[in-house]
C-alpha cells in the first residue's frame, strides 16, 4: 500500500479526488491534509487517517510527510506558492516521497504571465529534485465562474471577466479523475508525463446559450470589466493574495485582446488517462442542474 497524502483535501479539488479514491482505492492507503484541526479530527472519527498541514509552517511537513510515498502536491492560489512548493519539495526529498503529482496551470511555458511562470519554476525545481513527477495542467476550470454565491441556479446570471473571448474550459470532476488515477497508478506509469485539460473553447455567450439550454431558463451574462475588477484589488489585505489577483488579471486581458493562445486550445488528455471523454461544459451543466433539482 503506497501511502498518499493529498494536500487541500476539503477544498474544490482536493475534496473531488477523495471521492475518487472512496471509489477505488487499490495500492493506496490515503491521508487527507488540512489546515483545520477540527476537520482532520472529524475525519479521524470517520476512520479515515488525517494530518493538519499548514504550507507556510514547513516545520509541520516532516511529521506530515512521514512514510508518505506518493503526495498530490496543490498550493495556495497566492504568491506564496512558491515558498510553498519549494519547501514541500525539500521536505518530500528528505521524507524520502516517491512520486509527486503537482496541480498546475494549462501553460505553453512561455506564457507573459506572473503566476503561469511560477508553477512553470515549481515544475522545473520538482523535476530537478530527483523525485519522479507529473504535473496536470486544466485550463480555465469551470466551477471558478460557475459555482457562486448565491448560486447560478437563483441568480441565472455568471460574471464574464475577459468580455466574449473565447476560453478553454476544464471541470474540476476531471482534474480530480486524473489525479486520483495518477496516484493510484503510480510513478511506473505516469511518471515524466503533463497531462492537460481543455475540453472545450467557448465564448460567454455560448455558455449562456448551454446553460439556457440545459436548465430551461434563460441565461444572461455580466461583463465586468477590468478596470472595476483592479480597483477592488486595493481592498485585499493580503499581500500575497493581491499579487496573485494581479498577476490572474494579466490573463485576463491577454485573453480579451485575443493574445493568449493557451485559452483557444483544446486538449483532452482525461480520455487518455482515464479512458473516458472529459467533461464539455453541456455535460458538466446537465450534471449540475441535476443536482440542483
Amino acid at each position: 500500500m503506497a501511502k498518499t497524502l493529498i494536500i487541500g483535501a476539503s477544498g474544490q479539488i482536493g475534496s473531488k479526488i477523495v471521492k475518487e479514491f472512496d471509489k477505488n482505492s487499490e495500492g493506496v492507503e490515503v491521508v487527507l491534509g488540512t489546515l483545520f484541526p477540527e476537520e482532520a479530527k472529524a475525519w479521524e472519527k470517520e476512520g479515515k487517517k488525517a494530518v493538519v498541514l499548514d504550507l507556510n509552517k514547513p516545520s509541520q511537513f516532516p511529521a506530515a510527510l512521514e512514510g508518505v510515498e506518493r503526495l498530490f502536491l496543490l498550493t495556495t492560489y497566492t504568491s506564496d506558492m512558491l515558498f510553498q512548493a519549494k519547501t514541500m519539495v525539500d521536505a518530500a526529498k528528505e521524507a524520502g516521497v516517491k512520486y509527486i503529482v503537482h496541480l498546475g496551470v494549462f501553460t505553453s511555458r512561455r506564457d507573459p504571465v506572473p503566476h503561469f511562470v511560477w508553477h512553470d519554476l515549481i515544475e522545473t525545481y520538482i523535476e530537478a529534485s530527483g523525485i519522479a513527477w507529473t504535473n496536470i495542467h486544466p485550463n480555465v476550470i469551470i466551477e471558478s465562474i460557475l459555482v457562486t454565491d448565491p448560486p447560478i441556479t437563483e441568480t441565472h446570471t455568471f460574471t464574464s471577466l475577459v468580455g466574449d473571448a473565447p476560453q478553454g474550459f476544464a471541470s474540476t470532476n476531471d482534474i480530480a479523475a486524473i489525479a486520483a488515477t495518477v496516484l493510484r497508478e503510480g510513478p511506473e506509469k505516469h511518471a515524466g508525463q503533463d497531462y492537460y485539460i481543455s475540453t472545450d473553447v467557448l465564448t460567454a455567450k455560448e455558455i449562456a446559450k448551454v446553460l439556457s439550454e440545459v436548465s430551461g431558463r434563460e441565461f444572461k451574462v455580466n461583463y465586468l470589466d477590468l478596470d472595476q475588477l483592479e480597483a477592488s484589488f486595493s481592498q485585499i489585505e493580503s499581500i500575497p493574495m493581491r499579487t496573485y489577483m494581479e498577476s490572474a488579471s494579466i490573463t485576463m486581458e491577454l485573453t480579451q485582446n485575443g493574445e493568449f493562445l493557451p485559452q483557444k486550445q483544446i486538449r483532452d488528455d482525461v480520455l487518455k488517462v482515464v479512458g473516458r471523454p472529459g467533461q464539455t461544459m453541456r455535460k458538466w451543466a446537465e450534471e449540475y442542474f441535476d443536482m440542483k433539482k
